[in-house]
């Protein structure tokens, strides 16, 4: 598995190595000349997109069809993949952690809350990128890709249409809201996220296994 681990590095290295470059000193520049943490956050998406952006590379050049002559099982293909993301958000939130350091330096920003947010990010992103894999290999790259903008543009209208007819009226005077409010709950929130996150992100492992078991090249 290291050695699929390699490769998907090499290639990722190769094919985006000038991206990150300039996304870094842009992202990191607005986000020092702005004192904005959004920046910084935006980390965490564009680690996980290029990780995605590799499969439709194996895509184009078959290399599943290729895979299937060498010594390693279908589940370490997946497997590998999974990893790779993993150590990519978690390379993105190190990263991250540096720059809101930077910030609080230099910004005088609250880097507690800029961590909270990191950490949110990047737990939110593990859930989002483990289905973005699985629907990747049941479907394809560009297809999954799609289906996951199409259900998150229904979310937000979702949301819009409910704070438009007042069912969201009230919220703010709850004992979920006044809790939210409290010291300690951003710290548990943040448990509960990685918690939440995690699992959806080892179910959508074993999905993309099977899925992948079963097909034939």
């Amino acid at each position: 598995m290291i050695g699929l681990l390699k490769k998907d590095l090499f290639i990722l290295w190769q094919a985006y190595r000038k991206n990150l470059a300039l996304i870094l000193i842009l992202y990191t520049g607005f986000a020092v000349a702005t004192g904005a943490s959004f920046w910084v956050v935006m980390f965490t998406w564009v680690f996980g997109f290029y990780v995605i952006g590799g499969l439709s590379i194996d895509n184009y050049v078959k290399w599943d069809l290729y895979a299937c002559g060498l010594p390693v099982r279908k589940n370490q293909i997946v497997g590998s993949k999974f990893i790779l993301i993993f150590l990519s958000l978690l390379s993105s939130f190190i990263l991250s952690v540096l720059i809101c350091i930077l910030l609080t330096l230099v910004q005088h920003q609250p880097f507690g809350e800029m961590l909270l947010s990191c950490f949110y990010t990047s737990c939110i992103c593990l859930a989002y990128f483990g289905i973005m894999l699985a629907l990747s290999y049941q479907f394809g790259p560009e297809k999954a890709r799609g289906s996951m903008i199409l259900v998150l543009l229904a979310f937000f209208a979702l949301v819009m249409l409910a704070a438009k007819l007042g069912l969201l009226d009230g919220l703010e005077n709850t004992a979920v809201t006044r809790w939210l409010q409290s010291s300690a709950a951003p710290v548990i929130v943040g448990l509960v996220l990685l918690v939440v996150c995690g699992g959806i992100y080892l179910i959508c492992w074993a999905a993309a296994t099977k899925i992948y078991s079963k097909k034939e090249f």
